[in-house]
């Protein structure tokens, strides 16, 4: 049965009345509101046209530009301009019974105290009780609560020197009560100061290399926060950006932070978002590290926009001699302290080194393991490796034996890490597989065992390690597998066990003599354990230095050349094929003379030189009078994309009658081809009229510049990764 086609309804009259009003009220109101966009569009984005216009088809100068816009410049502050406010450093004023003490029971009282010594002019005596201080009573009421019964020998020294306002260098062994050292003058002095007004910064800065270590700084101040009416912010990397900049916003008189989230912020949006002109206090804990990370330039950059008359602290609990001379940079008659020996293991340890081999680690790991937990039900273990990879593989391993652990590393998510350590310390897992760094300032009482499975590279590395275990006066074991063939580490190892006073085993002694043998007779170098971190800027330093002597030793001037030079040159110059492949035939000739090959061939593909005559890195049957090359290796995936999109290849060989090939292998940011390999990845383009390959080029350099923006379009996006402020 055939159905009737639907009857259109009737419009009603009313209806289209009514209707026709809305479009005429809506359709102005449409035109203003979009209006402010329009002008913004036309003020801040470009369209693709307008941007190949300006570089000219050029994306290598467009790419530059990005990675300029990215690069996070802080605004250089001028302190000779500045109008900073007075503020008082000094607090302390000297008990009469610690006055009354001569110098001699004074030198004695701190050979008692861990044998402390002193570096610097007019050192205050050290104190023994929380009263003798002058801390606040708010301050004293919070001691008394956490049970804090005395000072710990750092503690002693270090704060009646920090509050005679006096900068200092605190040395001292892990879990020795450092972090209290520099927070309880932190807080006397900012509670000295005027309240912060609105967008002022803060007054106080604690700087740590790591994340853990900055969250478990800013835990230790909480309790403190609420009964002196103060806010403090965590500032680090892998948390979102967004949270911290509303926490700021808000007011904090405490940033603890990481070098690199504290550039991002001061960055952020010209400089508006933080500012340092109200910082007074300046703590850098775990300051070795923090150099040896690299973080020397970004903390460097920091501290210059701290006013010059703050109070600087630097605590650590490793201090080698190569970073004495920085630390000085940035303090004024400092005074040092250094409790117990420099780089040593706490006593409470007991320290146990096995020379095995690679497969008979693991075995003995499980034996440890079995003992340990027959021994204590409660306590907890922690087993260090070299490299993300190794801490991974471990963990799939034990779990497999039946031994239930997490990991913590650099390649982890900041959520996945803290959860890890959360459960760590709440005993939901007993067993905690870490690296050095993301352990770094793990604080955890039930921690009784630290195995070392891959062996430490260095003594400040191996102390910081073994610090985990023992802290707050309890007692650990600490166990490093050492494999015959680490010659370096076992002579560092044997140095930290010669100065804890521990014998060092027989067959690691062996090994020392040995490797300290070759040495005396120039077959191997041994360089002293310590941090030498050149920093980010030293490492472009190198690079620039070593690309300018590479062409000097081609003839070439130093970049004065502009790419546009290069074309017409060597198209006037390479117009007949002989000469081209002349110049081909003598690069067997310099190879042989000892020159690299793979800058020949940078020297004869220049990249986007168009030259006569078949290229040489095509050996197929079909000839081209004309051939370019385009680099793309080194651009964005998403540019890459673009240009090596089938359909936009084949538009463009079709429009300009060309042929365009990918060629050569892709290598990482940051890796260079080796002598002997492909150059990196380009894009070869053949034709039989000089017009049709520039044409060609230019088209394929315009999609490079689209695929850019797109990915940089992409990139501001992303919620994690850019924020705006209001």
């Amino acid at each position: 049965m055939n159905e009737a086609p639907p009857v259109e309804e009737e419009i009603d009259p009313l209806d289209a009345f009514m209707n026709a009003i809305e479009t005429t009220d809506t359709a102005p109101s449409a035109t203003s509101s979009s209006l402010p966009d329009i002008i913004m569009d036309e003020e801040n984005e470009r369209s693709t046209n307008d941007t190949l216009d300006e570089f000219e088809n050029n994306p290598e100068e467009f790419k530059a530009q990005l990675e300029k816009k990215k690069r996070k410049d802080i605004p250089i502050v001028d302190h000779s301009k500045m109008n900073y406010e007075p503020f008082r450093k000094t607090f302390y004023v000297e008990p009469p019974e610690i006055a009354a003490m001569t110098d001699e029971e004074a030198d004695m009282m701190r050979l008692e105290l861990d044998g402390i010594k002193i570096r610097g002019l007019n050192c205050p005596k050290p104190v023994l009780k929380w009263s003798q201080f002058g801390l606040p009573v708010p301050t004293m009421n919070v001691i008394n609560s956490l049970g804090y019964e005395k000072p710990t020998a750092i503690q002693a020294q270090a704060i009646p020197s920090i509050m005679s306002g006096r900068d200092v260098i605190g040395v001292a062994k892990t879990g020795s009560g450092k972090t209290m050292a520099f927070l309880l003058p932190l807080f006397r002095q900012i509670k000295d100061q005027r309240p912060l007004l609105k967008h002022e910064g803060p007054m106080a800065l604690v700087m740590t290399p790591t994340r853990e270590l900055a969250v478990q700084i800013y835990r230790e101040c909480k309790p403190f926060l609420k009964a002196l009416n103060l806010r403090a912010v965590c500032a680090y990397g892998g948390s979102p950006i967004k949270d911290q900049i509303a926490d700021l916003k808000r007011g904090a008189e405490i940033v603890v932070c990481t070098p690199g989230r504290m550039i991002d912020l001061l960055a952020a949006n010209a400089g508006r978002v933080i500012n340092l002109h109200r910082v007074t206090y300046l703590v850098l804990d775990e300051a070795d590290r923090m150099f040896d990370m690299g973080f020397e330039p970004q903390v460097m950059k920091i501290i210059n926009n701290i006013r010059p008359d703050r109070q600087t602290v630097l605590f650590s609990a490793t201090f080698p001699r190569q970073m004495e001379t920085l630390a000085r940079k940035t303090l004024k008659k400092a005074i040092e302290i250094i409790v117990g020996a420099r780089s040593v293991v706490a006593p409470e340890i007991t320290q146990i080194v096995e020379v095995r081999s690679a497969e008979t680690k693991f075995t003995r790991l499980l034996e440890l393991l079995g003992e340990f937990y027959n021994k204590s039900s409660d306590s907890r273990a922690l087993i260090f490796v070299d490299r993300q990879e190794s801490a991974d593989m471990l963990l799939k391993d034990l779990i497999q034996r039946g031994y239930p652990c997490l990991s913590i590393h650099g390649g982890k998510d900041q959520i996945d890490r803290d959860s890890a350590i959360a459960d760590f310390k709440s005993g939901v897992t007993s067993l905690l597989i870490a690296t050095s760094i993301a352990a770094r300032g793990l604080d955890v009482k039930q921690l009784k065992l630290v195995v070392n499975y891959d062996a430490p590279n260095h003594m400040e590395d191996y102390v910081h390690r073994v610090g985990r275990t023992g802290r707050a006066g309890n007692t650990g074991t600490a166990v490093t597998f050492i494999e015959p063939g680490q010659d370096r580490a076992a002579v560092d190892i044997a140095k930290a066990l010669k100065l804890s006073k521990v014998e060092v085993p027989e067959k690691l002694q062996e090994i020392v003599d040995k490797f300290m043998a070759k040495v005396k007779e120039g077959k191997e170098k041994y360089v002293s354990s310590g941090f030498g971190g050149k920093g980010l800027e030293k490492l472009d330093e190198a690079r620039d230095t070593a690309m300018k002597l590479e062409r000097k030793a081609y003839g070439q001037d130093d970049e004065k050349e502009t790419a546009t030079e290069e074309i017409e040159d060597s198209t006037e110059v390479g117009k007949s094929e002989e000469s081209l492949h002349s110049l081909y035939s003598i690069a067997p000739t310099v190879v042989k003379q000892g020159h690299h090959a793979s800058t020949l061939e940078k020297m004869s593909k220049r990249n986007g030189v168009l030259r006569a005559g078949a290229a040489p890195d095509n050996h197929g049957p079909d000839t081209s009078a004309f051939h370019t090359t385009l680099e793309i290796n080194d651009y964005p995936q998403q540019a890459r994309w673009k240009v090596t999109n089938n359909s936009n290849i084949t538009k463009i060989i079709e429009a300009n009658s060309t042929s365009i090939t990918t060629k050569g292998q892709y290598y990482p940011p940051g890796k260079e081809p080796g002598e002997g390999e492909e150059r990196k990845l380009y894009l070869l383009i053949e034709g039989q009229t000089e017009l049709s390959v520039a044409n060609a080029r230019k088209e394929l350099a315009a999609l490079l510049i689209a695929g850019m923006e797109e990915a940089a379009q992409s990139e501001s996006r992303a919620p994690a990764g850019r924020y705006t402020i209001k």
